[in-house]
This record gives structure tokens, sequence and C-alpha cells, in this order.
């Protein structure tokens, strides 16, 4: 005999999808909800519901009254095996009863359908915007134990085949030859019990939503909602005082090290701070203890599946980073990006928006967004690893993703505690981060959703300390100091939490330190401006003998490709470039703006009367004509202390 269904009635005084038998059935069917029973209590109350095997065991051998014929169609949900007034027993799962079609002067006999396993719809989900329904279900799976998952409705469209993979692959247990009538089961009637959905990791309002909880003050009424079963990155293991005593303990007279676990909190303080997003980038010889920075940093959020690759498309990375969004987004090793795709990656993480798509239609379809604090490794800059992709690392890229060298007294480190060398240091702290991982995020989620502090007050407090705000700081500068004092922020948060067990002030320290590391990688000023003239400089250097010649030269001198031409004089030689050839010196930066830092430096006179830089000289015989005047000796030694 085929296993036939039996699903509970629908009511219509509730609108659910289950209900109880006729008879009162036992408590392996879906229980009755009262006629007006249609608000959620709290996500925590739907699924107290779910039963361990136990329990399930205790409900053998009940006997139920299967539908009868008015009453079918309908579905009913036995969460164990369970007898019936026919003396039939039922397996396990959801039910589909019905009537056959009439053949000849046959009168239709009821058929009873078995569909999946214990599937139970507990309650609708929807965003905050009326959009992105779902269902709020809890199954079985084949090995015993009851689990939930917010399904997205959009599963279902076509041939359900996404969802039934989902399903399959958390272990529900579905007949092959009943597949479509599972997605009827699916969407039979709403339930009027509704849960406000999260589509993302991170903020939700005054909650913070992972992946398998909701942190903070309205937690109860909030669950995570994605088309997807793998989330796995979040995960719990060891202890809060193992994570506290055998890594953050470590990290004490090791700035790198407590910069690397403050950028591990400080990924929540950006909306708490109106801060923008970026990152580190940690710069340094292979074996020196970059990695096991970046994986101590990561087991604040995760075990060993939390760190990502760089190894990734630009499209690829936006999808990384939506799963870290308000988290921390760890990237091993820039080495194994294609040096084409970095520049495109470094924008978009930093800036939180995805690539802008075409739907099917043609409309625009919406943009991914996120927020995260990033933290990079590999054994080259960024600007390097892109220059190698025949691309100039702008200025905005720069600041994005900071450099940070990581060439300490032993690798990254400076106090080994009590280990013999860096690498001794460094192996027990990778130990340590399999071990304990997830639960400093949790607990810092846990104290930060209920501070109702004003933290954007805090960093301004922060960045108007002097090692942050010196007079001669430029824009690019107060961008990186802005970033360093959000890092001092997190990790004294985290301390004054009792998480990281450090003396107070040492994650200013740490930031104070990592931002003059920074500044003396990347030298002093304007990161735009230093670019420009070197640019122009690398030009002279390379093209001074091939595509110049001497302006006072007797004779007509012959030049492939000429940029123009020297003069010596009393300040030396200068460089008299036609328009042509500046534009060439400068191709890839704005032209007027370029001319505007020559200038700004000495290496350019100030414009004539007409605005204008190029001066009108004679060459030779000539008729006057206008070109550029370059010192290089102020490309290089001028105003901006390059």
């Amino acid at each position: 005999m085929s296993d036939e269904l039996c699903v509970l009635p629908i009511s219509e005084d509730t609108g659910d999808t289950g209900g109880t038998p006729s008879n009162g059935g036992g408590s392996g069917v879906t229980p009755t909800v009262e006629p007006g029973d249609t608000g959620v209590t709290t996500v925590a109350d739907l699924l107290a519901r779910a039963m361990e095997p136990e329990e399930v065991e205790a409900q053998q051998g009940q006997v139920v009254s299967l539908p009868e014929v008015e009453e079918r169609p309908c579905f009913r949900v036995y969460d164990g095996w369970t007898g019936t007034d026919t003396g039939r027993s039922l397996r396990p799962g959801v039910w589909y009863h019905t009537m056959s079609a009439p053949k000849g002067d046959r009168d239709p006999v009821p058929v009873d359908t078995w569909i999946c396993g214990p599937l139970h719809i507990e309650a609708q989900t929807i965003d905050d915007a009326a959009n992105n329904f779902g269902r709020l279900l809890r199954f079985k799976n084949t090995a015993g134990r009851w689990r939930t998952w917010a399904m997205p409705m959009e599963l279902l469209r076509g041939s359900g085949e996404e969802l039934r993979g989902e399903l399959l692959a958390m272990g529900l247990e579905i007949s092959v030859r009943e597949r479509a009538t599972l997605g009827l089961y699916l969407q039979e009637r709403p339930p009027k019990k509704k849960v406000r959905c999260a589509l993302q990791v991170g903020w939700c309002g005054r909650v913070f939503v992972l992946p398998d909880a909701v942190i903070g003050p309205d937690a109860a009424g909030v669950i995570f909602q994605s088309g997807e079963r793998g989330h796995e990155e979040h995960g719990q293991g060891g202890t809060l005082d193992g994570w506290r005593s055998e890594i953050a303990a470590r990290a004490v007279g090791n700035p790198l090290f407590v910069l690397g676990l403050s950028a591990a909190f400080a990924g929540p303080m950006l909306a708490r701070c109106n801060a923008e997003g970026g990152g580190l980038h940690f710069v340094g010889d292979s074996s020196t203890g970059k990695t096991t920075i970046l994986e101590a940093a990561a087991s604040v959020w995760g075990g060993a599946n939390y760190r990502r690759s760089w190894r990734a498309t630009a499209n690829g990375m936006e999808g990384a980073a939506v799963m870290f969004n308000d988290c921390l987004l760890a990237l091993d090793e820039i080495s194994e990006c294609d040096p084409h795709e970095v520049g495109n990656i470094v924008y978009s993480l930093g800036n939180g928006r995805g690539k802008q798509r075409a739907g099917r239609t043609g409309a625009a379809r919406v943009v991914t967004r996120w927020q995260a604090f990033i933290i990079s490794t590999g054994e080259r800059t960024i600007a390097t690893t892109m220059a190698e992709g025949g691309h100039r690392s702008k200025a905005g890229q720069s600041v994005r993703l900071l450099d940070i060298p990581t060439d300490r007294l032993h690798g990254c480190f400076d106090v080994l505690h009590d280990h013999a060398s860096g690498a001794a240091l460094s192996d027990a702290i990778k130990r340590a981060a399999v071990t304990h991982y997830g639960r400093p995020g949790r607990a810092f989620l846990e104290r930060l959703t209920h501070d109702h502090r004003d933290f954007a007050e805090r960093l301004e407090r922060l960045k108007g300390l002097p090692d942050f705000n010196r007079q001669d700081f430029e824009g690019q500068d107060k961008r990186a100091a802005g970033r360093f004092a959000l890092l001092a922020l997190a990790g004294e948060l985290a301390t004054e939490y009792g998480l990281t067990g450090w003396p107070e002030g040492e994650a200013v320290k740490a930031a104070v330190i990592g931002f003059n590391a920074w500044r003396s990688l990347r030298g002093r000023g304007n990161d735009e401006r230093r670019q420009i003239l070197e640019r122009v400089s690398g030009f002279i250097e390379r093209h001074g003998d091939g595509r110049f010649s001497g302006a006072d030269a007797a004779g007509e001198s012959q030049v492939r490709d000429r940029a123009g031409w020297w003069r010596d004089g009393q300040d030396g030689r200068l460089y008299l470039f036609t328009s042509e050839g500046m534009r060439d010196a400068l191709k890839g930066f704005d032209f007027n703006r370029a001319l505007a830092e020559l200038e700004s430096c000495g290496a350019l006179p100030k414009p004539g009367a007409g605005g204008k830089h190029a001066k009108s000289m004679r060459i030779g015989g000539r008729a006057p004509m206008k070109l550029y005047p370059i010192n290089p000796h102020k490309l290089t030694g001028g105003e901006n202390g390059a």
C-alpha cells in the first residue's frame, strides 16, 4: 500500500494550515489555534514548540480519526507514528486527505497520501517594507532532530526545485511522487500569525541579527530569513574565558595584534557612530604572523569557516560582504586575487554598495548594500598589487584599505608572552582560535544592544586627541585618523565590557601606533599629490634623453614622439613640456587639478594673467609656443615633503 496523505483541516477561523482532527487527536498532531488568535506572541514562543526525539517517541500508539468526506481535501501533520480508527498506522509527516476521482459507476473513495516528513507552518514572515514574504517552518529531519527555517516564498516560483533542494539538504524527507503537493501545502492558506524578518546579518532596528540568533531588547519579534541553508560562518566553540586568556591576553604589548582584535569589534560600531566602512591591510613578508592576527580577529565572530580569501571576482566579493554586514570581513592573501579586480573590489567594499544591475525586464534591480570593517593581509600593498594589473591606485582606494607594515620585533609581535619565538606564539594563538571562537562577538552585542550612549560623540572626542588631530594633517590623513579612532573606540569598549582583559588605554595606544605606521609607509601629505609628482618625475627619468632635446641647441634635433625641450638656467635644468607631452605625463589624472598640484609644490610657475599655466616661449628660430616649464628638483623635495 502506498503512503498517502493526511493533513490537518484548514480552519476558516484561524487561517492556519493545520488543526486538530475531529476527535481531538493527540499531541502528535498540530494543535488547534483558537479563533481570534491572529497575532504573534514571540518567535521564541513559536519555536519552543519544537520537540525532542524522546518526546516524539511518547506519542507512539495514539489513535486518531481520519477526516470525514465533507472535510476533504485537507492537510494534517503527525509528528510520530499514529494509529487511525480504521486500524491503519500513519508514518510521521504531512498527509493529504482527499477523495479519488469517480470511475464509471464507482463512488469516490478516501485517499490518504504522504507528502513529506513532519513539517509545520508556524507563521508568515514579512519585512518592514511589507515585502519579502515567507513562511516560518519547523520540521524534523531524517536524523530525528527538529529545526526551523524562515523560507522565502519566492523559492516556490516555477516548479519549486530550489525549495525542495534546500529542504532536502537540511534533512527533510520528501515524497518523489508528490513534489507538487508540497508547494500546495505551503501555499494553501497564509497563517495569520506574523513575524518580522531580516534578510541580512546585522542591525535591524535596535536588535542585531545573526543567522542563528537575534540579540537585543526586541529580539523576540525578529527572525533571520534566507533562501540558503549555508550560514555556518557565525559558529561558536569553547568559552569566552578561554578566548580572553588564550587570545586577547596575548595581545597586550603587541599593538598590531590589539589593532586586529579591535577591528573585529568595530563592525557593529560603524552604524552606531555613523562612520564609513573600510579597513586595514596588513603588509609584510611571509610567515610573520599576519594570517595569525587575521584568524584571531575572525575568532571573535566564528570558527575556521569565517575567514575568506581574496581569491574572488568583484561580484563574488559583493556576496561575501553582504554575509558579513555590520561585522568583520576577514580577507587573507591579496596575491590570490586577480590584480585587475583589486581596485574595483576595494572601492565596492569601502562604499558598501554593489554594482547596479538590470532585471529581466531591463529595469534596475535593487542594489545590494552592506557595511563592514575589513581586515586584509598580503605581502604587497594595494597599490603594488594594482600596478601588476596595469592600474594606478587612486587616493580613494588607498584610504579605504589602509596599508599597515608588520615589521615589528618578532614578525608582527613585540612581546612573546613566555614563548620561545614569534612563530611559537603564532602557533599558540592559532590553536586557541580554532578552540575558542564566536562567543566574544555575541557577548559584545549583548552589551552593545542595551547600551544607549551616544557613541558618535565619543568617537569625535577620540578624533580630537593630539595624535589624531595635528594641524598639518590634510583630508586623507584626517580620514585615516578617524578610522584608527574608531578602532580605539571599539577596543576600549570591548575592554569596558570585560571581554578583553586589557588595561585601559591599550586599544588607544595601539591605534596611535597603527596610524603612525600607516603614515610612515605612505609618506606625508596628500596621496594623490604625491602620485602626481612621482608620475611626472618618473616620466622625466624615463624620457628625459629620448623625448626631449636642448631648447637652445644649434639646428633642429630629430626627436621621435617629442614631449618637449630642456633648458639650463641658474636654478638648474627645466623641462619645457608641450601640451601633448604634459597630458601624456599626467595620464590618468584630472589635467587641471594635476597642474594645480604641480604649482602648489613649486614645480610649475603660477599661472599668468589669463589663468593659464602654459608660458609663451621661443625655441630656436621658431615662433613662440605655449609650454609648461617643470622644475624636476621640486618634484622630489618640494613643499609636499614627499
